[in-house]
């Protein structure tokens, strides 16, 4: 008979995955604590191990660790009731076999459970970790989200993070897919390295070899020094190729080159440099519609699509909107000098209502324009703007992109339109004393349109 361990502080929780697990033909040892359930660990040599992560003294995540150090080949399940991005990226590091959030769904848990056995059986040996990435890194290189659909993405970051294999990073415009390459470079093997970005739809025709892979002295007229290129100053880091489906053929051609054979040459340089980097690429476009096409060289695809990650877009994963609001505001308040603290009612639903196809960057971009019209310390409804003046500051391009003054100096605009410049209507809206409006129409040049 299959034996799990199941380590919780909560009788609760203890009781009903006892009976459950009990219920479907499985010995089940239970313990209170995390050092009561290490002690247990050892002593019975369970098949699987369920674990609450939030714990006295031993947490969830030093119960993994201490049991994959003695028993690598035994798979844990972690649980918790609080949830995040980090935790389930350092789980998934440590080793863990899977992340489940409370309240438990059931059939979820069995299916996990039957499946970690099957492994169990299968692979005793098996075992990756690597030590914990700081909390500061993964702070700086952040991707918030806590929907089911991140939380299985960041399951996979947390287990490739630590396998250096090629990555195709997909998604519409303004999703974060290079927020997703740093997060991946960043949390895994790759991070004590460089992180290089390439813009594929900027390189150039002709010189691209220059950027790509450097030169040495003398290696053409006004070579007058050694430079190293991109894929050489990665070093064994990554190689970021953003929107790759923007490659002209004939660099797609080097880049497949460098990829099958794992090494590039120097011009002007004698021999060859091994190309040790991590490839990740992203496009907002479908590559094998590319390849039937023949727009796109289909042994390259195959070449990045070791693995692929695809960035869902917001309008399907509107439940982190709120965490998303939460961030911009904090990640704001420093830059623009301010003092938010809270989010008036009804902000958040009038948001999930909007279908962002702008994605997280249009959303981005919605509360920054809605703090710069702010007053004191809440994020009013009033101050939000979700209509086609926001879209000069969404374009990619950086021609197009516009201070935080004309921003303002829009929305003023809009709102007078909107209310046939009656005043008393506007301050309401903007949030602003008359005298206050009334400087900033003046600043701005504001004027009505007869």
């Amino acid at each position: 008979m299959k034996r799990i361990l199941v380590i919780d502080d909560d009788s609760i929780i203890r009781t009903l995955l006892s009976n459950l697990l009990h219920k479907a033909g499985y010995e089940v040892v239970t313990a209170v604590d995390g050092n009561t359930g290490l002690n247990l660990a050892f002593e019975v040599q369970p098949d699987v191990v369920i674990t609450d992560y939030q714990m006295p003294r031993i947490n969830g995540l030093e119960v993994l660790e201490n049991i994959h150090h003695q028993s690598p080949s035994t798979p844990v399940i972690i649980l918790t009731a609080h949830g995040d991005m980090a935790l389930t990226i350092r789980s998934m590091q440590a080793g863990a076999y899977d992340y489940l959030e409370k309240p438990i769904k059931v059939d979820e848990l069995m299916k996990i459970v039957n499946d970690a056995l099957v492994l169990s059986e299968q692979s005793r040996s098996i075992h990756n970790q690597i030590p914990l990435s700081s909390l500061k890194v993964l702070e700086e290189n952040s991707f918030i989200g806590k929907s089911a659909i991140m939380r299985e993405i960041f399951k996979n970051i947390g287990r490739i993070s630590i396998i250096k294999v090629n990555i195709l990073i997909t998604g519409e415009t303004g999703t974060g897919k290079e927020l997703i390459a740093r997060l991946i470079h960043h949390s895994g093997i790759t991070r004590e390295n460089p992180m290089i970005v390439i813009n594929c739809a900027s390189l150039a025709e002709n010189g691209q070899d220059s950027e790509l892979f450097g030169y040495c002295k003398g290696a053409f007229p006004g070579a007058n020094a050694n430079k190293k290129g991109k894929f050489e100053l990665a070093g064994e880091g990554t190689i970021f190729l953003d929107d790759i489906s923007e490659l002209s053929d004939s660099n797609q051609a080097r880049i497949l080159r460098v990829i099958q054979e794992q090494e590039f040459e120097k011009p002007g340089c004698q021999g060859t440099i091994p190309m040790k980097a991590r490839i990740i690429a992203s496009t907002n476009k479908d590559l094998e519609v590319m390849v039937r096409d023949g727009k796109f060289r289909e042994e390259l695809y195959y070449r990045l699509k070791v693995f692929t990650i695809n960035i869902p877009p917001l309008r399907v994963r509107k439940d982190d909107i709120s965490d998303l609001v939460n961030y911009f505001i904090a990640k704001y308040n420093r830059k623009l000098n301010k003092k938010i603290s809270k989010v008036g009612e009804g902000v958040i639903g009038f948001l999930q209502s909007y279908d962002w196809p702008g994605n997280v960057r249009e959303l981005e971009n919605c509360v920054l324009q809605a703090m710069v019209l702010a007053y004191g310390e809440i994020l009013e409804k009033g101050n939000i703007m979700l209509t086609n003046t926001i879209k000069p500051w969404l374009d990619e391009s950086k021609n197009n992109l516009i201070s935080i003054e004309e921003m303002e100096k829009l929305h003023i605009m809009k709102v007078l339109e909107a209310v046939n410049w009656h005043k008393l209507e506007a301050i309401e809206i903007l949030n602003l004393t008359r005298p206050t409006l009334n400087a900033k129409i003046e600043k701005y040049g504001i004027r009505k349109v007869e």
